[in-house]
């Protein structure tokens, strides 16, 4: 009979070891608004940021020049986590990274470059930068990353 319990206490343990390990994992996205201002003159107006931004304001620039943003990304007291970044919108085609879908483990830079083409209009130009945390291990990821920018005119 006592065999008989160590068995059931077993099969528990197994059951609940397989349940925690196909749990699906914890994952976070942050969405930040990307714009630039395109102008024909030879102006150029930089966006500074001394504190943690939630957007990429790439300022005023003219056609056939580069800027590149610094993003700074931390995790807290999270679990490491597996980071995917991409750009959409119209800005999209113009901005270049790094480094991208790494594993978020210790303090991370990623260069977030914008390079206007030569024959780019006129214009205001908006789109998004995404940001995907999918949790490493365990089944919860606090929202604890952090956001940082300067600016690298090219």
């Amino acid at each position: 009979m006592k065999k008989f319990w160590y068995v059931i206490i077993l099969a528990v343990v197994a059951v609940a070891i397989l349940l925690a390990w196909n749990a699906p994992l914890s994952a976070t996205t942050e969405v930040l608004p990307a714009s630039v201002n395109v102008t024909e003159e030879r102006v150029i107006g930089v966006h500074m940021a001394k504190e943690e931004q939630k957007e990429f304001n790439f300022g005023t620039m003219y056609p056939g020049i580069s800027t590149t943003k610094f993003l700074n990304l931390t995790r807290g007291n999270s679990p490491p986590a597996l980071v995917h970044i991409e750009a959409s919108g119209k800005i999209a085609q113009w901005i270049t990274l790094d480094k991208n879908d790494f594993v978020l483990d210790e303090p991370t830079q990623v260069d977030v470059t914008l390079t206007t083409p030569e024959d780019m209009e006129e214009g205001r130009y908006t789109g998004n930068v995404t940001i995907r945390y999918t949790a490493t291990y365990g089944s919860s990821l606090a929202h604890t990353f952090s956001f940082f920018q300067k600016e690298n005119l090219c």
